[in-house]
């Protein structure tokens, strides 16, 4: 391995700043230790940083995830001129910030602004984001595997550390009352030389207002880009960011109590922020008590007790109609007028007699059914349509037929009967007994149930052998419902639901014990398009 040589640059005097209390501390390797504090404090030889984020957070109220990306390159580490863009996407929107020669660059409702910053405090909002600054001071856990390659780091903060690092790790803590955060731990790996790779966080922390408590957590993964010396930064024309007047705050808030509405689904937030910790979510459509508004575009809300923060451009004084996109066919349980728009108002396009079906392509919010009707987009009044026909007495339990493929799409199979006829079966539940895949032309067996198109399929058999079909890898990701020694069954995100078999060969690659609730994603090995559903031999599971 390469002789390595540190400089503790400006990581290490921030980490050095802001560690200065104790905590008891884990008997670890002291090589281990080490290893792992220069590589968090140092950048070694480098003079530019180049980094992005990819962070997700999902609730375990509403099971809903909110997603953030941001890319960091910085310049000048080593010098007095220190140079910064950072762009930030999140559900809500995007934003482009600089920083150079002591101001820092951003865009608000009030236009460019500019305002001084002292290099410690850009420092502060970068650790924000790339959560770089944590050494062994504050785990209880930290080990290592190395090899030619470098090494890879595994951590796990102390209960005590994590009051004190809350502020770094959630933006936007300090403003709300209740939040803690409950466990943090990750990986972190190096190159030979001890330079920073990667870094991936997984954050579970807990929101209380009142009698209400909702759990998030939060995975992020740092990934570092350097490969030179020195990174370069293309800076637009910033001659037109101006310097607000002394008196007036960069960001103001105007008081504003009205009753509103939010037109898609949002997340709230503890401050004004794409980066501020997130306290929960509210649905498309959801009533809200606004308390006001910011200059750079957010509304404060009372969110369960406590002040909260969603993105105005989602907020709308007028309760809107949403329509949700659906597809499938519909019938008429009397007769029925079709209008142009959703309320009874709107012109009248046309009827349907009791019993007729009609296709349906959405459903409001205010109990109105959007259908295709002679051409054109029609309404029809929820209460007059049933996915049933009026008089359904054709329900066929544990039927059999075989016949010729015609179609087999993912999720439907459509079939030529042997003596005649077609017949089109939903296969998202069926148990798949395949000799490698289904191609059209093969002859199939089917045990299905139901009363009429789609039939729901229960298994279906294909014993045809096709050449030049090879075993490929499918991923699925889902949600555990049971695992055992020996067995997983997994709600896959697709609606499809699986059965995994678990043995020794299977690669776990897990933070903690496979268990139910856990969202994972399974690899499997398949010569039948991944269309399996049962007994599948499980590759890998990640966690």
């Amino acid at each position: 391995m390469k002789k390595r040589r540190w400089i503790i640059g400006v990581f290490g005097v921030l980490c050095m700043a802001f560690f200065g209390g104790t905590y008891a501390q884990a008997a670890f390797n002291p090589d281990v230790e080490n290893a792992y504090n220069m590589a968090v404090q140092g950048q070694d030889s480098l003079d530019g940083l180049d980094v992005s984020v990819s962070e997700t957070t999902v609730s375990s109220e509403t099971n809903l995830s909110a997603s953030k990306r941001v890319m960091i390159k910085v310049s000048g580490i080593k010098s007095n001129s220190l140079k910064a863009s950072l762009e930030m996407h999140t559900d809500e929107s995007s934003s482009k910030s600089y920083y150079l020669n002591g101001y820092y660059y951003t865009s608000t409702s009030d236009g460019k602004q500019k305002r001084a910053m002292e290099r410690a405090d850009i420092w502060t909002m970068i650790n924000s984001e790339i959560y770089l600054d944590m050494t062994s001071n504050y785990l209880k856990m930290l080990y290592s595997k190395e090899d030619q390659s470098g090494a890879t780091y595994y951590f796990a903060a102390t209960e005590e550390s994590l009051g004190d690092y809350a502020k770094k790790l959630l933006t936007g803590i300090g403003v709300s009352e209740g939040i803690t955060i409950d466990s943090l731990q990750g990986t972190m790996d190096t190159d030979a030389d001890g330079h920073v790779l990667q870094r991936s966080l997984q954050i579970v922390y807990t929101v209380s207002n009142g009698e209400n408590t909702e759990t998030f957590f939060t995975q992020s993964l740092a990934q570092f880009h350097q490969s030179e010396e020195n990174v370069t930064i293309e800076l637009p024309d910033l001659s037109d960011y101006k310097e607000p007047e002394p008196e007036e705050p960069v960001v103001t808030i105007t008081p504003l109590v009205r009753t509103a509405y939010v037109t898609d689904d949002v997340n709230v937030r503890a401050a004004g922020n794409l980066s501020a910790v997130i306290l929960g979510g509210l649905s498309a459509g959801s009533g809200i008590t606004q308390t006001g508004y910011t200059s750079d575009g957010w509304v404060q809300i009372q969110y369960k007790e406590s002040p909260g923060y969603v993105w105005g451009e989602y907020v709308s004084e007028k309760k809107p109609v949403l329509t949700k996109n659906s597809s499938g066919t519909m019938y008429a349980t009397t007769s029925v007028n079709v209008r142009a728009s959703y309320g009874s108002d709107s012109a009248i396009l046309g009827g349907l007699t009791r019993g007729q079906s009609i296709e349906i392509t959405g459903t409001t919010n205010n109990g109105w059914v959007r259908v295709k009707y002679n051409g054109q987009t029609g309404y029809v009044f929820a209460d007059y349509l049933s996915w049933s026909e009026p008089v359904v007495d054709t329900y066929v339990k544990n039927g059999y037929v075989n016949g010729t493929v015609l179609d087999a799409s993912y999720g439907t199979l459509r079939i030529r009967k042997n003596g005649g006829g077609e017949m089109i079966f939903n296969t998202i539940y069926a148990e798949m007994n395949l000799a490698d895949t289904i191609f059209t032309g093969d002859w199939v067996e089917i045990i299905y149930s139901g009363a009429g198109t789609p039939y729901t399929a229960g298994k279906v058999s294909d014993y045809t052998r096709h050449e030049g079909v090879e075993e490929k890898s499918y991923s699925a990701e889902g949600v555990v419902a049971f695992c055992s020694p020996s067995k997983l069954e997994l709600s896959g995100s697709d609606g499809v639901y699986r059965t995994f078999v678990l043995s020794d060969t299977t690669d776990m690659e897990m933070n903690g014990p496979l268990c139910e609730g856990q969202v994972v994603t399974v690899t499997w090995m398949s010569a039948a398009n991944g269309i399996e559903t049962r007994n599948i031999d499980a590759m890998r599971i990640r966690g």
